[in-house]
């Protein structure tokens, strides 16, 4: 790629990644941190959010990464 894309693309990259971090964060935090019942989820809470937040940690990680080395 040319220089002028990656100048263009490397800070946005860093933002999404960074975005995806925090959002991956809290959910996991979420997740492991008692609280009170959900009203809409009920007692239960659904066990894929471990892996969406997980998921959303790696891709962040990745895009932060691609983004960092692009500058």
């Amino acid at each position: 790629m040319t220089t002028h894309v990656r100048k263009r693309w490397s800070p946005r990259l860093r933002t999404a990644g960074a975005l995806l971090l925090l959002g991956g964060t809290v959910a996991l935090a979420d997740r492991l941190l008692p609280r009170a019942p959900d009203p809409l989820l009920g007692a239960e809470r659904p066990p894929a959010v471990v892996a969406v937040a997980a998921a959303m940690l790696l891709v962040g990680a990745a895009m932060f990464w691609l983004g960092r080395r692009w500058r």
